[in-house]
């Protein structure tokens, strides 16, 4: 929701009721994704330690409450965006698509590579909240780009701390497959990539220099962690670097906001 806010701001200036409409929707569109997700996979939650206390596995809902709340929390939403654009309910439906379709049902429990197209739904709300105000244009994808390319770190980092969890529920995350090594330059690569479209906003959009020195010092010293960690990985050390992860992405987006505006 903070891509969202973010990007739609970036894109408008101003919020307005439009924005309050865009808002409900994608929130609401985000919450029954998922809670779709956690009624799929309330069989490998119950086996993952770090899992086994959502509502589902816990006993605290049915699996049959889940799948309604979430299909219906999601179609309100959907019809919400609808109001918007088409163009902004057509981000909404991909965004579904990509985390249900793509990532839990046909690859989160059969690939490695599973968040490279599953990480697609994470992108979603930053596109949607350009596409609200702007329809498709390069900004757009750009600001969702740079989602799209932290998330590796986002994942991999935390799959490989928990790495048990992982192995027992059989889920074949790529730290797992290929070693933690390989992952780690892997999430250098996408870090670079994120470091040169990051900078290149500054290019395409009217941002302040303030923008451009937070983004670019963030995800440096980013990149610079990343590089060490890979140098020498560890499941205690992965686990810093997981939280390094989120916030090196909030200060890119607030930067991103304060730009705008100052």
């Amino acid at each position: 929701m903070i891509t969202f806010v973010v990007s739609y701001l970036v894109a408008s200036d101003m919020l307005d009721f439009r924005f309050a409409v865009a808002a409900f929707s994608m929130y609401l569109a985000i919450a029954g994704t998922t809670a779709v997700n956690m009624w799929l996979d309330r069989d490998i939650d119950a086996l993952m330690p770090r899992t086994k206390n959502r509502p589902v596995p816990a006993g605290n809902l049915s699996p049959l409450e889940c799948a309604v709340y979430g299909l219906a929390l999601f179609l309100i939403g959907f019809a919400t965006a609808l109001t918007v654009s088409y163009e902004f309910a057509v981000v909404i439906f991909f965004g579904l698509f990509f985390d249900i379709v793509i990532y839990t049902i046909m690859l989160k429990r059969k690939s490695p590579y599973s968040i490279v197209l599953g990480g697609f739904a994470g992108a979603m709300p930053a596109l949607g909240g350009w596409v609200a105000v702007q329809s498709f244009t390069l900004p757009g994808f750009i600001i969702a780009a740079i989602v799209l390319l932290w998330i590796p770190s986002h994942i991999w980092y935390i799959s490989m701390h928990y790495e048990e969890d992982y192995r027992i529920a059989g889920i074949p995350m790529y730290p797992l497959v290929v070693g933690m090594e390989k992952a780690s330059w892997m999430i250098v690569a996408a870090t670079a990539a994120m470091l040169l479209l990051a900078a290149s906003l500054y290019i395409l959009l009217p941002l302040s220099i303030f923008y451009l020195v937070v983004s670019i010092t963030a995800v440096s010293f980013f990149l610079y962690k990343a590089i060490k960690f890979a140098l020498s990985p560890d499941r205690v050390g992965a686990r810093k670097m997981y939280k390094l992860a989120s916030i090196t992405l909030g200060l890119v987006y607030l930067s991103l906001l304060l730009g705008v505006f100052l």
